[in-house]
């Protein structure tokens, strides 16, 4: 495997954007690096920072189903 030198070729960026943190203008995005095989000629994009957005993901997540495990409240 063959890591390209920056996350852009020529005028494209290469970017991934976290599916539960959408903005309007596309911030917290992150950069991801193609990776092009020598073998078969495959091109792959990796994210460097994914064992972070991993463990932000699953803390997200673990809240969100905290907040629905709760019973919701009775009304006299």
């Amino acid at each position: 495997m063959l890591r390209s030198q920056t996350h852009q070729s020529g005028y494209t960026h290469y970017f991934w954007k976290k599916p539960w943190k959408r903005s309007f203008l596309g911030f917290g995005a992150e950069r991801v690096y193609p990776w092009a095989c020598m073998g078969c000629g495959v091109v792959l994009f990796y994210l460097d920072r994914l064992p972070a957005v991993a463990e932000e993901f699953r803390s997200l997540r673990n809240v969100e189903r905290a907040r629905e495990g709760q019973p919701a409240p009775l009304k006299p």
